[in-house]
């Protein structure tokens, strides 16, 4: 799409008006770097702006973090100063009519327009605000808002908590603050287990270190594409059905592990020949109650386990059966796994290099393997700041081959699959899905 002419017409900064102590970032939020991804939330009926900055503010007093700024200590760790100096907020006026939805997704090259790059040598030790709110209205009052904050500062359960408590204050409902102690995590990482390593984060030498991020930065750049596809309800139900059939003595498949399934099976034959098919799985570590964790807890809190499967596997096993099949074993899950893997971030936290440290799945998708964030638990649809929920939800595409899981926002039963993988892939995929009758 062509450079969305805009005028920006507000241009401050928030304050909460509250300060708090400082709050040291865990080896996992490090894990995360300080570099943001931006989130899109389109309202085609938009909402009162003045309003929504109001309770935005509000929203902030229990925040204080994040109009706080990272600093170093004396001995180099970072931490968040919550000084309260401030978040970002910017609204700007758009020729035209309100241009995006499910219909026509904004791409990368749209979505490069709606935030102030933030890079992340330009986070610790300067005035750079922790959090930006940037909106664009259009003529038919129609709102696209990009938000942007550094992965550091919050995972996606943080995040859209956030933003739920925003939607309170924007509709007079009590706003629940969550729980700010980053040190439960940090000691988690300090608590004895039985010896052995967590080998699904390693730190590569340097050689292939070097190599591998070359490998991710090329592949990011010139082989992947991302697009956004549907499978309706009645598809997944379908599935479940079989499942049943299939697999009577089963406890059941999710909607996320068969739509996953279905992907890799899609994928697979466009994939690299003799080499075992990965989905990498992001989990969230507030549901282990071993490491006491609050539920509410602000921060990152990502666990990682794997699934593997063969060519044949694909080619051969069903959908149900392949799904059965796309969960962690008890091992890689297991309370002494994952004491190991915050032992590991800790130790690198306190050497000062996290960075060194790569998810082993990662470096899987420069051969045969996905990521999976399955997403479909959190209220991405149900953020209303005044006038109605989102009518579509985007963020940008990943540099890695990656599969992320929403629901419609109809919250109908059927998802969207925002999905970046290499052109053959995706194409593949697409063929899949006309095949089968689930989308033109």
């Amino acid at each position: 799409m062509a450079k969305l002419h805009t005028t920006l017409i507000v241009e401050k900064r928030l304050h909460a008006g509250v300060t708090a102590a400082r709050q040291y970032l865990s080896g996992l939020d490090i894990f995360h770097a300080h570099a943001g991804i931006p989130v899109v939330l389109v309202y085609k009926k938009g909402f009162d702006l003045a309003a929504a900055e109001q309770a935005l503010i509000d929203t902030l007093k229990h925040y204080p973090i994040m109009t706080g700024r990272y600093k170093k200590d004396e001995q180099g760790q970072v931490y968040v100063d919550s000084n309260d100096a401030g978040i970002d907020f910017r609204v700007s006026r758009c020729a035209g009519k309100m241009p995006y939805g499910p219909e026509n997704p904004a791409g990368k090259d749209d979505i490069k327009q709606f935030f102030k790059l933030v890079l992340p040598w330009q986070v610790v030790d300067k005035d750079t605000p922790l959090f930006q709110v940037n909106i664009f209205q259009f003529e038919d009052d129609g709102i696209l808002m990009c938000c942007y904050a550094p992965h550091s500062l919050l995972d996606g359960s943080s995040y859209w908590g956030f933003m739920q408590n925003w939607s309170n204050a924007c509709r007079g409902l009590p706003v629940k603050p969550p729980s700010f102690d980053r040190q439960v995590m940090i000691d988690a990482g300090k608590t004895e287990f039985e010896s052995g390593s967590y080998d699904l984060m390693v730190a590569p030498g340097w050689f292939d270190y070097i190599r591998t991020m070359l490998g991710l930065g090329w592949r990011a750049v010139t082989g992947l594409k991302s697009e956004v596809m549907r499978v309706p309800a009645q598809t997944i139900q379908q599935w479940k059905v079989q499942a049943k059939a299939e697999m009577p003595e089963s406890a059941g498949v999710s909607t996320v592990e068969l739509v996953t399934a279905y992907v890799m099976k899609a994928f697979s034959p466009s994939m690299p020949r003799g080499m075992a098919r990965s989905v990498g799985l992001v989990l969230d570590l507030r549901y282990k109650r071993r490491l006491k964790l609050p539920r509410d807890f602000f921060g990152n809190a990502l666990c990682y386990a794997e699934a593997r499967y063969s060519e044949e596997d694909l080619a051969q096993q069903s959908v149900p059966m392949l799904a059965e099949r796309c969960r962690p074993n008890n091992d890689q899950v297991g309370t002494d796994s994952l004491f190991k893997m915050l032992a590991l971030t800790e130790t690198y936290r306190q050497k000062k290099a996290v960075w060194r440290l790569i998810f082993k799945p990662t470096i899987e998708t420069l051969r045969a393997g996905l990521i999976l964030n399955n997403v479909i638990q959190l209220p991405i649809y149900d953020i209303d700041l005044g006038r109605g929920t989102p009518d579509w939800y985007d963020i940008c595409p990943m540099t890695i081959r990656m599969l992320m899981v929403v629901n419609t926002p109809q919250k109908d039963g059927g998802v969207d699959l925002h999905v970046t993988a290499r052109k053959a892939e995706l194409k593949a995929l697409r063929a899949s899905l006309k095949a089968d009758g689930i989308s033109g």
